[in-house]
């Protein structure tokens, strides 16, 4: 490959140095012809001969030249021309300089479009091990769910046996009319509507939204509460709506829920592992130009600071080994961005509060 390029250079410049040389030597000849003006005629035919080699070495030159550097870069940026959006290799015969220049061009192309499928990988990787975290997310929310159902319908059941033992009671000692009875159906109708509303809410829940739509914030946290009801009043917790600006959401209703269940399901980890006694919860829906939002706040004590930037990682616990994986609040940001929001964390006087901030209005 040396030396092919030595070669080259040394035509260009033979080329060169012969074109200075007939230029001298027409120069010189047509001095030394001139002192000697009496053979004019042996000047014009020198002359003519001297210009005759000039053109026919340029032109020859020229020919070459073409050959070796023109050809070549007008077939690479042929090539370059039909492949501009695709990653493609450039084929050349050139074994000089512009052989080199399309080799390394070919090298770098290549390099790209591994890295380009190495990323393209990585992210098909990410985007399989999200959905298992989700899967998982819900599978351990799943768990929770049918422990709430029991604990919801264990009081209308226990009622309902109830019933059936005083309807009896009171059919032996006479007391049953007509009155009675309506009453008896309406208590009864009750508590059999209070279980089909639980087992509605909950069906609801853990049927996946197809398409996005409209909802109101506000039905759909009065939905997460109403799922979440039995775990706050075992727990003890109070739970306050302080604002309620309406707040119209586009997207996957659901899935808001699963995020509003994980912050509460965190105060309500962080009020038992602190030993909080005064369980509160504040929840506030505040429309606003700058951004609708909505906040979350407990007084369980806070985030310790050393997590707090860390928190929507995934993996990343503040609880003891065996009781979190770390999932709920990474999900809980990720459905916060499908939904076009922004989901943060900070301490405030008595604990954390969990914000969700939506776009801006227009």
């Amino acid at each position: 490959m040396k030396w092919y390029n030595s070669v080259r250079a040394k035509m260009i410049g033979f080329f060169l140095l012969l074109s200075l040389i007939l230029l001298i030597g027409m120069f010189a000849a047509f001095y030394s012809i001139e002192i000697q003006s009496e053979d004019k005629e042996a000047f014009h035919d020198f002359l003519r001969i001297m210009v005759e080699m000039i053109f026919t070495t340029t032109l020859v030159g020229y020919f070459i030249l073409r050959h070796l550097f023109v050809h070549p870069i007008e077939s690479i940026s042929r090539q370059l021309q039909a492949s501009a959006s695709e990653d493609t290799l450039i084929e050349c015969s050139d074994k000089g300089e512009i052989g080199t220049l399309v080799s390394n061009l070919n090298r770098r192309t290549t390099n790209l479009m591994h890295s380009r499928e190495r990323v393209s990988k990585e992210y098909r990787l990410r985007r399989t091990q999200e959905e298992m975290l989700m899967q998982q997310s819900k599978m351990a929310m799943v768990g929770e769910m049918m422990d709430s159902v029991a604990h919801q319908w264990k009081q209308p059941l226990n009622a309902l046996t109830l019933y059936s033992e005083l309807i009896r009671n009171d059919f032996e000692e006479g007391s049953v009319d007509q009155a009675y009875i309506e009453k008896f159906r309406k208590d009864i109708q009750t508590q059999i509507d209070h279980m089909v509303n639980t087992l509605d809410e909950f069906r609801s829940f853990f049927r996946p939204n197809k398409e996005k739509r409209a909802f109101n914030l506000l039905d759909v946290v009065n939905s997460a509460l109403f799922l979440a009801k039995d775990d706050i009043l075992k727990n003890r917790i109070l739970v306050k709506i302080e604002r309620e600006d309406e707040i119209i959401v586009e997207g996957f209703e659901n899935e808001f829920k699963h995020l509003i269940l994980n912050i509460i399901n965190n105060a309500k980890d962080a009020f038992i592992e602190n030993n909080i006694q005064q369980r509160l919860i504040r929840i506030r829906l505040i429309a606003s130009q700058r951004g609708d939002r909505l906040e979350i706040e407990d007084n369980a004590g806070g985030i310790p600071e050393e997590v707090i930037e860390k928190i929507f990682e995934p993996n990343v616990t503040t609880k003891e080994e065996g009781k979190g994986t770390g999932i709920g609040l990474y999900m809980s940001r990720q459905i916060a961005q499908k939904h076009r929001a922004k989901l943060t964390a900070e301490n405030r006087e008595q604990g954390a509060c969990f914000t969700v901030t939506f776009n801006p209005h227009n």
